[in-house]
């Protein structure tokens, strides 16, 4: 019943004088059109005074015809010869007359109703905007629209179709009878006596019709949800195979819709035949009492026959009007549903407070809530207190109330006990449109209009912010980048509910709205929850932007977005069981530290790993959004990638015989006239063999060997194979060749067919060895030294195969080479591997070229924002660290192409990137001043001078000081 009364509405039980309470109310919208209803009411009557006069003139013509003294004559004193004239003049002057009353009348009511329909519906939507957020939640989206479309138009029936009725018909009725009446007053008043008859039936039809209408409404407001419900949830319906599901729903809210139909059609066709056989009879009764000497003995033929044309006419009137009962019954219907809406009580608003800025002090005092209807608290003595510009982060478990508790700020619904002060003031104190003028919001499931990307910023009270401050806003929300591919930038229309974008896109439009409000509180509702890695990083860094001086409360499910929050407050059960810094929960050890180990795993002792795996680094969480949930599962080892060892055992099948066949010389291979060295990684994601790769080119010209390096080129977009210099653009040839060329003091080739690279730089350079970057798995260049980089800190992660896991090829593949090298910390993964560790020697600008001193650096600089596009953006944290900085990391995946809103920082704040990424940024647009770089040389914690001249002996570029192995293939 309380579902029924929700979506009908709130409609209540027809009561005695109801119908009169709603039409007259309904009438009110067309009270200020009176000089309309007069020049309609007029229009009307001419019309039936028309029609009748008409039947008067055939009559008369039929009295005349033939006639030696036409009864016309003598009553208009004309001679007979001029009634052929004036008989058919005045015959069409009354169907003239007709015409224009009909049209005149027909139309001006017309004009009225629709009018008044314009009215109603605008007020409709007016009140709907002022709902509170109770209302919506009771309310199916599928009805409220049914009202305002198809609900509405059935209003026509009563403001066009019965009034037209009513007054057009009503008129011709009561024109006909007065007629009739003249002719004879004795024959009419036998024939109203079946009007008692009709008002029996007609007050019958009347219940059917109110009922009937009532489900029609009904039941076209399921039509409309169930129709609303599967083109909003068009992905899920298709991806879960909810077709079948959606069309028997369809169907079924369908057919009680056409069932509803039928019973008000049959109905109304039965009740307008059965008055029209009553009618019928009446006349029939009429034509028999005609032949009664002393009742018709003394009418004329003529007026017989006017008598009997009129009355033969009166039936449509009378079907017209008695079908009006339906229209009447329809619309009232449907005005009673309206109204009802109307009638629900706006939001409240008793607010005399109105203040220009506040400064942000939000301050809850025991607050409690339940929903409508809900005995069980969402909240229970919630009390805590947020200072201006400070950040509170609630989290908790999904249902716990944090959504709850940042509605009741924006006061979406109003606290059951407690209360809510803003600056001190109580929030029922201020004006709503005050209140919510002084927050943003920014949600997790951005609505979008179908406008331009522009008019989505400046919605609302926005809306008159010039282009310059809408420009601003996009560039700061981090969504310049996208914006400007789209087909007319900013003024590109977006589509129904934003479908050119996508979801991290439409979250950074959501912030530039924020940022363009300007507002000193910001709520930040689960924002990043339902994006991807690389969105995430993109979002992280446009809220860093638009939480920056405002009150901010965060409400987040990942822990990793709130660990830098001012307080952490933990939600359970609509209580507060937590509160403090990160770090503080973290060391208490409580609910929250528990909480986060479940998400992290990576709470106290690292778990023991396999005897080939290398314990996980506590950054895990940012190296996981670095490169994704996948390969984060692979380095946090987590239980899902196994799934695919399947998968990852044939792959590791297929890496195995792929490079025996190589060696075997079953698949041809190149041998370069000068030994090979080759330089890479059994994983996927960076360990840092680049360095090594400059390291190694600067140690074989301390020994007077002329070196060059053959390089993939990632991101580059010249015609290979290409000559890199120090001065080439990483845009043509990446950012690692760059990098290489300008460090290493070396030639450098591109080109990912890497003989063919070795080839072109053997014709430019005489050459004494060839250093291939990356090239362990290209066994189409054969290679005479074979180097391995690992990475120290993260090991091989879960020790797997791709797709299980993060190998290239199986570890057992470093014991087979001439040197395993590990980044930053011994791997374990071989019992001998040297260390290498990366030193940085000074921070440069990326524009200036001035160098500064590491320790220097660190004292100038107040705020620094950390932007790597590299494999391993933990690492780079952790060298910043090592220097005194405490950076706010930007994570990019490797090899990521910057665009200049990457870049955007607050004025004053300095953007440190690693090298490689420096190369990019060069090549970027406009001057980027406040970007520096840090350049690093390696060194090794142990001397590798005596590895390395075995290696180079054995391969004969240093002479025979070495019986080693051969040259491998």
């Amino acid at each position: 019943m309380a579902a029924e009364e929700a979506s009908s509405g709130g409609r209540t039980p027809q009561r005695p004088g109801a119908d009169w309470e709603t039409y007259k109310r309904l009438l009110g919208y067309v009270a200020d059109q009176k000089p309309w209803f007069a020049l309609a009411f007029i229009g009307f009557l001419l019309t039936a005074a028309g029609e009748a006069g008409f039947a008067g003139v055939l009559g008369l013509l039929i009295d005349s015809y033939k006639a030696e003294q036409p009864p016309a004559a003598q009553y208009l004193d004309l001679p007979g010869g001029m009634l052929a004239l004036v008989i058919p003049a005045a015959m069409l002057a009354l169907a003239m007359a007709r015409a224009l009353g009909s049209v005149t009348g027909e139309y001006t009511l017309s004009r009225v109703s629709f009018r008044a329909i314009h009215r109603i519906r605008c007020e409709l939507f007016a009140h709907l905007l002022l709902m509170p957020s109770a209302f919506y939640d009771r309310s199916a989206r599928g009805h409220l629209v049914s009202r305002l479309t198809f609900t509405t138009t059935q209003l026509r029936d009563t403001t066009v179709d019965v009034l037209k009725i009513v007054i057009a018909d009503g008129l011709r009725v009561l024109v006909y009878l007065g007629m009739m009446l003249y002719i004879s007053w004795a024959l009419t008043l036998t024939f109203l006596a079946i009007a008692p008859l009709v008002g029996v039936i007609v007050r019958y039809a009347s219940r059917r019709f109110r009922s009937l209408s009532a489900r029609i409404q009904a039941s076209m407001g399921d039509v409309t949800h169930v129709a609303s419900e599967a083109v909003a949830g068009y992905r899920e319906v298709k991806i879960f195979g909810g077709e079948d599901y959606e069309r028997e729903r369809f169907v079924a809210a369908s057919a009680r819709n056409r069932s509803q139909n039928l019973k008000m059609a049959a109905t109304k066709a039965i009740s307008a035949q059965i008055i029209q056989l009553i009618a019928a009879a009446a006349v029939a009764l009429l034509v028999y009492l005609m032949f009664q000497p002393n009742i018709g003995g003394d009418i004329s033929p003529g007026s017989l026959a006017a008598y009997l044309a009129i009355a033969g006419a009166l039936a449509n009137p009378i079907k017209k009007l008695s079908d009006v009962n339906a229209r009447l019954q329809r619309g009232l219907a449907a005005a009673e549903e309206i109204f009802a809406q109307i009638d629900q009580p706006a939001e409240g608003d008793g607010g005399d407070v109105d203040v220009d800025r506040v400064a942000g002090r939000i301050r809850f005092e025991d607050v409690s809530f339940s929903y409508d209807g809900s005995s069980r608290p969402v909240l229970a003595d919630v009390s805590f207190t947020v200072r201006p510009g400070e950040t509170v982060a609630l989290v908790g478990r999904s249902g716990a109330g944090k959504t709850t508790l940042a509605a009741l700020i924006a006061r979406f619904y109003e606290p059951t006990a407690g209360r809510i002060l803003l600056d001190g003031v109580p929030l029922d104190r201020y004006r709503l449109a005050c209140l919510r003028r002084q927050i943003a919001l920014v949600s997790q499931n951005v609505t979008l209009f179908n406008d331009t990307l522009a008019n989505n910023v400046a919605y609302g009270a926005l809306a008159g912010a010039s282009a310059e401050s809408v420009a601003t806003a996009v560039r700061r929300a981090h969504a310049e980048a996208f914006s400007v591919s789209l087909p007319q930038g900013l003024d590109t229309v977006l589509g129904d509910d934003g479908v050119l974008v996508s979801g991290g896109q439409r979250q950074r439009i959501a912030i530039a709205r924020a940022l363009l409000k300007d507002a000193p509180v910001l709520i930040l509702d689960e924002a990043t929850s339902s994006l991807d890695a690389h969105s995430e990083r993109h979002i992280q860094g446009a809220l860093e932007e638009v939480m920056r001086g405002r009150t901010t409360i965060v409400i987040a499910h990942r822990l990793s977005t709130v660990e830098q929050a001012d307080v952490i407050l933990l939600v359970d059960e609509g209580r507060i069981i937590e509160r403090g810094t990160h770090g503080e929960l973290i060391a208490a050890g409580g609910a929250y530290a528990d909480l986060y180990r479940s998400q992290f795993d990576n709470g106290g002792e690292a778990a023991p790993r396999p005897p080939t795996v290398a314990a996980q680094p506590s950054g895990m969480p940012v190296a996981a959004q670095a490169f994704g949930p996948l390969v984060g599962a692979w380095y946090a080892d987590r239980f899902w990638p196994r799934l695919l060892r399947p998968f990852a055992a044939l792959f590791a099948w297929h890496a195995v015989r792929r490079r025996r066949r190589f060696v075997a010389g079953r698949i041809p291979s190149w041998r370069a006239p000068v030994p090979v060295a080759v330089v890479g990684n059994i994983t996927v994601g960076g360990t840092g063999k680049t360095p090594l790769v400059i390291y190694l080119a600067r140690w074989f010209a301390r020994r007077g060997l002329r070196a060059g390096v053959v390089a993939r080129g990632y991101g580059g977009k010249a015609r290979y194979p290409l000559l890199v210099q120090a001065t080439t653009s990483a845009t043509l040839c990446g950012d690692e060749a760059a990098m290489i060329a300008r460090r290493g003091g070396c030639p450098v080739a591109v080109d990912p067919d890497r003989p063919r690279a070795v080839r072109r730089l053997l014709a430019e350079a005489d050459l004494d060895v060839v250093i291939a970057d990356d090239g362990l798995q290209h066994y189409a260049l054969q290679r005479d030294i074979e180097i391995a980089v690992v990475d120290g800190m993260r090991g091989v992660g879960n020790g797997l195969c791709l797709p299980a896991g993060p190998l290239r090829e199986p570890v057992s593949r470093l014991a087979e080479c001439d040197w395993v090298v590990a980044n930053g910390t011994a791997s374990g993964l071989v019992a001998r591997e040297s260390v290498m560790v990366a030193e940085a020697t000074a921070l440069v600008n990326v524009v200036s070229g001035e160098r500064v001193a590491p320790a220097e650096f660190a004292a100038a600089q107040e705020a620094v924002v950390a932007i790597a596009g590299i494999g391993n953006p933990d690492r780079f944290r952790a060298t910043l660290k090592n220097l005194g900085l405490s950076p706010t990391l930007r994570a990019f995946p490797d090899h990521h192409r910057f665009v200049p809103g990457d870049l955007q920082v607050p004025e004053g704040t300095a953007v440190v990137v690693t090298e490689k990424d420096a190369e990019k940024i060069r090549a970027l647009p406009g001057e980027h001043r406040h970007c520096w770089y840090v350049e690093i040389d390696m060194r090794f914690a142990d001397p590798v001078d005596d590895i390395l001249t075995r290696m180079c002996a054995a391969c004969g570029l240093l002479g025979d000081q070495s019986a080693a192995a051969g040259p491998r293939s």
